[in-house]
Formats: structure tokens, C-alpha cells, sequence
């Protein structure tokens, strides 16, 4: 049985901006976000990092996007929230509208982990 790292981060808040778009503007839209809006909110100096995927589903016409933003801490996402969030999120509207709607859900991460490589026995 493979062993599992289990660390407790009782303060780290991930963002999750959930996005809809058509195939036909995602690079567009992808070149926005890596060259514009991720910088942007980074230099707020309130998140660590981020990942942008890919939801999968095979029925969909159109694309749906996760990208999460990893908090510094959860005083530094209230700092977000209350001094840049607006004007970011107006500015993404600006550039898209309604052709790239955004579903924001704040997540409190509780426990993460992640599997250990097996060593393998040394050989005398």
C-alpha cells in the first residue's frame, strides 16, 4: 500500500474562477489572462500561485475554465477582496462581457495530500 503525505493548512484559501467561452476566443482569452490579468493580480501581493485547467466535458460546445489562485493567507484574500477584486473583475468584463462569464467560489482548504514514492529496498 502506497503511503500518503497528509499536510494541514488550515489558512490556505484557494480562489476558483469558474469561465464559459466558446473555442473560438479561449487562446484570446488565454493570452488575456497569462499576459494581463494573472500578472495583475499578483502584483496585489496576495496570492502564491495558481493552475489553470480545463474542465472535461465531452458533451459541451463550449469551453469551461478553472482557474484557481492559491492566497498568500486568509488576511491577504480579505486585502484581495477588498481593495483589488473590483477593479479587476471590472476590467475582465470590459475586455470579455458576457462572451466569457466568470462564477467565483472561494474554498478553505482543510487537509491536502499527496502520494510518497514507494522507495525501492536497497540491494546488499
Amino acid at each position: 500500500m502506497r503511503q500518503i503525505s497528509i499536510n494541514h493548512r488550515s489558512n490556505r484559501i484557494l480562489y476558483n474562477v469558474t469561465v464559459s467561452l466558446d473555442a473560438s476566443i479561449f487562446q484570446e482569452w488565454l493570452g488575456f489572462m497569462r499576459e494581463d490579468h494573472i500578472p495583475k493580480i499578483f502584483a496585489t501581493g496576495c496570492f502564491s500561485g495558481y493552475k489553470i485547467c480545463r474542465i472535461i466535458d465531452e458533451h459541451a460546445e463550449n469551453y469551461s475554465v478553472a482557474v484557481q489562485y492559491f492566497a498568500v493567507n486568509e488576511d491577504a484574500f480579505r486585502v484581495y477582496t477588498k481593495q483589488h477584486a473590483a477593479a479587476l473583475q471590472k476590467e475582465y468584463a470590459a475586455k470579455f462581457g458576457s462572451s466569457a462569464p466568470a462564477f467565483r467560489t472561494v474554498l478553505h482548504a482543510l487537509e491536502e495530500g499527496e502520494v510518497i514514492p514507494e522507495l525501492e529496498p536497497s540491494k546488499n
